[in-house]
């Protein structure tokens, strides 16, 4: 039996698609290497891999800058009280996914205690405030990126990434069965994924209600399927939307639902990409408050797409439904033509499931295991509780 101190990790993972591919990671690197200290901010997918949750997930989940402001006081109320107990159990190393608001400030103060930090699923600073770059070629030892453009971009700016690949190429498999016309027109499959936060939900649940309302008057024999993502309940889905009773709100990984679907609407984010690999035709939309859109006009520097197969395939792969334009009248006649239009629906689906050729090979945890064990091994451990008087919070 070894007699050395387990390595301490912290982790931080502040939404829903986070806290899956970091779930990954810890049971690869516990599977590699038993002893193991893990915590930080997580969800019920890390818990379940045995993590110490020191904060959920949840409370740091909110969606553009009036959400922000409504939770200033307790997200910066937590993050306090998440660097206190950081620096009284300081961690070997540090994994940070996404969360750059969040992260960025964290990841400073790390590597003023002397933690290395690894980042994983970068910061969208190709898109928007690329002034970031800065800080994390100052704070970040490791940055590991999902996508081939974004290790273009970091190396264009100085900044040494490692592609590591997508971890959804290892949970997801393309459909191969689709219904034929007949099985469209007379009672069509539909899913739709209103996102993963409560603040999304205040936004898009008037949205989906509307749209919900619309395939039931035009095909009164749909089959309409909401899957509720692991941080939320359905009681929050029905307190948002007062969806008809025909509705399946379902406790449910989305993958399966959306192999299940003829055609899909998607919430922005992670659950794009989830339902381009599975091959669902879909579209997609994001609504937020006029505050928060205006400020994102104002400071979002990539001009062509929102949506990952769009910004893979580099073409408008998957029509968007964004700020002004999220409409349920707008989005309707889209998901039409999806079901109806069969030379288009062929189109729709073959770039999709293309777009599973752009993200490497399966393998993902494996690849930033390995890493983040390199970063242990190449950073000495320092006696826990010295820490540099600059980690004080002022």
């Amino acid at each position: 039996m070894s007699l050395e101190s387990p390595k301490r990790v912290l982790v931080i993972a502040g939404e829903a698609s986070a806290d899956s591919h970091a779930a990954a990671l810890v049971r690869e690197m516990k599977s590699r290497e038993g002893n193991l200290d893990v915590f930080g901010v997580g969800g019920s997918e890390l818990a379940a891999e045995g993590m110490d949750i020191w904060v959920n997930s949840e409370a740091l989940n909110v969606v553009g800058t009036t959400d922000f402001l409504d939770r200033a006081f307790e997200i910066i109320g937590t993050y306090r009280r998440l660097l206190r107990r950081v620096q009284e159990h300081r961690p070997d190393c540090a994994v940070l996914l996404d969360l750059p608001d969040f992260n960025l400030r964290m990841a400073k103060k790390l590597k003023a205690m002397g933690v290395p930090v690894v980042y994983y699923i970068s910061p969208q600073v190709w898109a928007w405030r690329k002034y970031r770059v800065k800080t994390i070629r100052k704070y970040v030892d490791r940055m590991l990126v999902l996508f081939p453009f974004e290790k273009d971009f970091y190396d264009k700016n100085g900044v040494d990434a490692e592609f590591v690949g997508h971890p959804l190429l290892d949970r997801i498999e393309a459909r191969t069965e689709f219904r034929g016309p007949s099985q469209l027109m007379k009672a069509p499959r539909v899913t739709i994924l209103p996102g993963s936060r409560i603040s999304e939900l205040k936004y898009h649940g008037p949205i989906v209600a509307r749209l919900v309302d619309k395939f039931l008057e035009r095909y009164p024999n749909a089959e309409i399927k909401i899957p509720v993502a692991s941080t939320l309940s359905v009681d929050q889905i029905n307190r948002a939307m007062k969806v008809d009773d025909r509705v399946q709100l379902v406790r449910s990984s989305a993958i399966p639902i959306l192999a299940w679907a003829d055609v899909a609407v998607v919430a922005s984010g992670t659950a794009t990409l989830e339902t381009a690999l599975v091959g669902t035709p879909f579209c997609l939309f994001y609504q937020m408050s006029r505050l928060s859109v205006w400020i994102a006009k104002y400071i979002v520097r990539y001009k062509s797409f929102l949506g990952m197969p769009n910004l893979l395939s580099k073409r408008e792969v998957v029509k968007e439904f964004l700020a002004e334009r999220a409409d349920a009248e707008l989005i309707f006649p889209e998901c039409v033509r999806l079901l109806e239009d069969g030379e288009y629906r062929k189109d729709v689906i073959f770039h999709l499931l293309a777009c599973r050729k752009h993200l490497g090979v399966g393998g993902a945890s494996v690849r930033v295991a390995r890493e983040v064990f390199s970063v242990l091994r190449e950073f000495p451990r320092r006696v826990s509780g010295r820490l540099l008087a600059s980690t004080q919070e002022s």
